[in-house]
């Protein structure tokens, strides 16, 4: 009989054991997944994506590593809102409504590799905003407010390889704005609001490989603009207010199999316009790949017409032109010698005479 209250006294033991941890594993997974967001991978992913948000949930797991807050109504991050979230490498809070990201909004987030706050309502970044974010390896900021770009705001994303500013109201690039992204290799500056670029902008990005300036209103490009670009592959200006194009802007490119878009731009189809793409096409490493489809907003005759379809007309009234006058200098400057000729056999009979004269 010992022996058997023995035995069932281990058996209650071992039970209440298992219903302890059972507590604990069970609370653990409560904590690990704040209501009301779901965690497919419990505790490494939370997503609390579209459930229209007005605040973060409290409690999130120290060791998320995917965090997911988009399309919710989120208009202000507090501060130390992500301390502790050391494993945190990809945070999503793209559709939002964010209008500002305050001093320490992102602190703690010294291993994050991906942050996406595209589609929000920022209309700048504070200096410190990459204070923290020395490991981030992709920025997307595309589709906000952003009229300028304060230098320190970016100056310590130095592993950054990846970055969106594309559909923003940027006016004009600071020279030094991207002085510390020495690995950037992807830049969009699409869609915002670009009247030209210095050459001191994109001074400090030799790995750069695609950059997208298309959908702005850049209407000129000063000379060797890209030329410190040595890694440069894709070139996108399509749809600026290009007019003419300055050989010596793109003739800078040195890299081999650089591609050029350059369509949808208002081109004037002129002699120089001819020349300064004869001379692309003798450039082995450059190709504009939708020479195809440039097609002339002016001179008005040839309105709508394909760029290369015309491209060999281009030249022939000038070339007339000269001619015309080529030869007018040349009809001119004979007639000047027939007449000078004349005049000197002339002058010896009209001496003669006189003297004939004289005599008599």
């Amino acid at each position: 009989m010992e022996q058997g209250r023995g035995g069932c006294g281990h058996t209650s033991l071992t039970m209440a054991i298992v219903i302890v941890v059972a507590s604990v594993f069970l609370t653990s997974l409560a904590a690990a997944c704040p209501i009301p967001c779901t965690c497919p991978i419990s505790g490494s992913v939370v997503d609390c994506g579209g459930l229209h948000l007005l605040c973060l949930p409290s409690r999130l797991p120290d060791g998320v590593w995917l965090l997911e807050l988009s399309h919710n109504n989120l208009s202000h991050l507090p501060v130390g809102t992500f301390q502790g979230l050391w494993g945190l490498r990809v945070l999503l809070l793209s559709h939002n409504i964010l209008r500002d990201l305050s001093g320490g909004a992102l602190g703690g987030l010294s291993f994050l590799e991906q942050l996406d706050l595209s589609h929000n309502q920022l209309a700048y970044l504070p200096p410190d905003f990459s204070a923290t974010l020395g490991s981030l390896l992709r920025l997307d900021l595309s589709h906000n407010l952003l009229t300028s770009l304060d230098p320190s705001s970016l100056w310590r994303l130095g592993s950054l390889e990846q970055l969106d500013l594309s559909h923003n109201q940027l006016a004009e690039l600071i020279a030094g704005v991207f002085g510390g992204l020495f690995r950037l290799h992807w830049l969009s500056l699409a869609g915002n609001q670009l009247q030209r670029v210095e050459g001191a902008a994109l001074a400090v990005m030799p790995g750069l490989e695609v950059l997208s300036l298309a959908g702005n209103d850049i209407s000129e490009l000063e000379a060797e603009v890209f030329a410190t670009l040595g890694a440069l592959g894709l070139l996108s200006l399509m749809g600026n207010l290009l007019q003419h194009l300055e050989f010596k802007a793109v003739a800078g490119i040195r890299t081999a199999g650089t591609r050029l878009l350059l369509a949808d731009n208002p081109w004037t189809c002129d002699c120089d316009l001819q020349r300064a793409f004869g001379k692309l096409g003798h450039l082995r490493h450059l190709r504009v790949v939708d020479l195809g489809n440039l097609t002339c907003a002016g001179p008005e005759r040839l309105s709508g017409a394909v760029l290369s379809g015309v491209e060999a007309q281009l030249c022939l009234a000038e070339t007339a032109t000269v001619l015309g006058i080529t030869g007018a200098v040349l009809l001119t400057v004979a007639v000047a010698v027939l007449m000078a000729e004349h005049k000197r056999r002339q002058g010896p009979e009209e001496a003669g005479e006189l003297g004939s004269f004289l005599e008599r």
